[in-house]
C-alpha cells in the first residue's frame, strides 16, 4: 500500500505568483507573509500567516470552489455532521463574516437562527465578550484572522455541515515569566476541556489550528485522555516551521489526533496540481506512540516513533473574509493567508462530510483507505536536502534524517503524509 522509494527532489517549484489571481501577482511578489502569532503573540501558538498589506474589495487567492475542485469534494456534499472549531478569544461578528464568505462562493447559508451556526465558550457557556483592555482587543483582532480561516475552510469542505465555534478565553493563554519560560500545561488543559465540550454538543469532527510545545505529561497524562474519543475525528495542523527533525508539537503528537500538513496549489487551465508547501511542519516525535494503523514503513524514518503528518490539504494563498477589528478599527475584509491552520479545518470538514466515523480512532481509517483515496504529492520540500537526506535545522549539515521526512515523494512523506483528499473519505 505504501511505497518507500525516495524520488529525486527538485524543491518547491510552485510560486505565489502562480497561485494568485493575475491582478494581484505583482503585489504578491512584493509582499510577504508574516505569522499572525509571532513575536509577543507566539505563546498563542496559532499556525497561520497573513499576507502583509492584503485587504481587498473582492476575494484574491484560492476560494472554496478551487478547494472543492482541486480536492475532488462535491460542491453539494451529502455530509451534514457538525464541525467544531476550537479557537481563542472573542469574535462577535463571526457569523456575519462567515455569511459573506459562504455567499461569495455559493455555499448554503449557515445561521444561528436555524441552528447551523453556534458559538460558545470552552466550558459550554455563552460566547465570550470582547477581551478587556487594549492588549485584549489587539489579540482578539489578530486571532480573528485565524478563526475566520478555520470556519471558512470547514465550510468549503462540508457546505452542509453545522459549524460550532468553541472559544478559549485569553485568561487561559500562558504568560511568559521573568526568565522567558512559558508553562503550557493550563493552556493544554483548556483545549482538552474544549474538546469535551465540542463532543458534548454533537461534534463529529473537531479542528485545532494551534500547536503547543508538548511534554510527557501532555501526551500521557489526563489531558491526553480528553482527546481519546473513538468515533469523533480530532484534527490538528502540523505547524508552519517546515522540517524540524525532532519536535514535540501538541496535540498533533497524540495518537488519537490526525495531524495535517500542507500543500501549494497551482492551476493551469482547468487543471489543478499540488506540491509540498515549504512551510508545512514535519518531524519525528521522540517517545510518542504511533497512531493506530500507522504502518511500520511510515514510522521507520523515526525509528518507530510517531511521524508528525498523516494527511494534507492546501495551505497557501487562501482567500478569507474577516472584519473584526476592535483595536485598529480598520476591517480587513477580504485578505490572503497561508498556514496549516487552513489544512486542519478543511480535513475536519472532509471527515464530517464523509460520515461513517464510528470506527475513527485518530488517523487509523486514513491508513486503511489506501492510495486511491488521496492525491499523491510527489514534488516539493519543506527543508534542506543533501544526497537524499534531510538536513536537521541548525546542525550545519552535521545531522541528517531520512529524506522522506522533508521531501515529497511517491507514497507517504513528511510534509504531506498520505497526500491530499481525492474526494470524500471512503470508510
Amino acid at each position: 500500500m505504501f511505497r518507500s522509494g525516495l524520488a529525486v527532489f527538485t524543491g518547491i517549484v510552485l510560486t505565489l505568483a502562480l497561485a494568485v489571481a493575475p491582478s494581484a501577482a505583482d503585489e504578491a511578489r512584493a509582499s510577504r507573509f508574516e505569522p499572525v502569532c509571532g513575536g509577543k503573540y507566539a505563546r498563542l501558538a496559532c499556525q497561520v500567516q497573513k499576507l502583509v498589506g492584503s485587504s481587498y474589495q473582492a476575494p484574491m487567492g484560492w476560494g472554496a470552489t478551487d478547494l472543492q475542485v482541486s480536492h475532488g469534494i462535491p460542491a453539494n456534499s451529502p455530509g451534514s455532521g457538525t464541525v467544531a472549531i476550537i479557537d481563542v478569544g472573542a469574535y462577535p461578528n463571526l457569523e456575519s463574516d462567515l455569511a459573506t464568505y459562504r455567499q461569495q462562493y455559493g455555499l448554503p447559508p449557515c445561521a444561528s437562527a436555524t441552528g447551523c451556526f453556534r458559538q460558545m465558550d470552552f466550558r459550554g457557556g455563552p460566547p465570550l465578550p470582547p477581551s478587556p483592555g487594549a492588549d485584549g482587543a489587539t489579540v482578539d483582532e489578530q486571532i480573528a484572522v485565524e478563526t475566520s480561516l478555520d470556519v471558512d475552510m470547514a465550510s468549503a469542505a462540508c457546505p452542509n455541515c453545522k459549524i460550532l465555534e468553541v472559544q478559549i478565553p485569553l485568561s487561559e493563554v500562558p504568560t511568559t515569566d521573568d526568565s522567558g519560560n512559558v508553562n503550557y500545561d493550563r493552556y493544554a488543559s483548556a483545549f482538552g476541556t474544549a474538546v469535551q465540550t465540542s463532543i458534548a454538543n454533537g461534534a463529529t469532527a473537531i479542528s485545532i489550528s494551534y500547536g503547543l510545545p508538548g511534554n510527557d505529561g501532555m501526551i500521557r497524562g489526563p489531558v491526553a485522555q480528553q482527546f481519546a474519543h473513538r468515533g469523533v475525528a480530532i484534527v490538528a495542523s502540523s505547524g508552519d516551521s517546515g522540517f524540524q527533525a525532532t519536535r514535540f508539537l501538541w496535540p498533533q503528537a497524540l495518537p488519537t489526533v490526525t495531524a495535517v500538513g500542507g500543500t501549494e496549489l497551482v492551476k493551469q487551465g482547468s487543471t489543478y496540481s499540488e506540491g509540498a508547501w515549504s512551510g508545512a511542519g514535519s518531524s519525528c516525535v521522540p517517545g510518542a506512540t504511533p497512531p493506530p494503523g500507522q504502518p511500520g514503513e511510515v514510522t521507520a524514518p523515526c525509528n518507530g516513533a510517531r511521524t508528525a503528518v498523516d494527511v494534507s490539504a492546501v495551505a497557501d494563498n487562501l482567500a478569507i473574509y474577516t472584519t473584526y477589528s476592535p483595536a485598529s478599527n480598520h476591517p480587513l475584509g477580504w485578505t490572503v493567508v497561508a498556514g496549516t491552520s487552513a489544512s486542519a479545518p478543511f480535513i475536519a470538514g472532509v471527515y464530517a462530510a464523509s460520515g461513517n466515523l464510528g470506527a475513527v480512532d485518530g488517523p487509523n481509517l486514513l491508513y486503511q483507505a489506501g492510495p486511491p483515496a488521496f492525491n499523491d504529492i510527489i514534488s516539493g520540500t519543506n527543508g534542506g536536502i543533501s544526497n537524499g537526506r534531510c538536513l536537521a535545522p541548525g546542525s550545519g549539515g552535521g545531522a541528517t534524517f531520512d529524506g522522506r521526512l522533508c521531501g515529497a515523494a511517491p507514497g507517504w512523506d513528511g510534509p504531506t503524509g498520505l497526500g491530499s483528499p481525492k474526494g470524500l473519505f471512503r470508510f
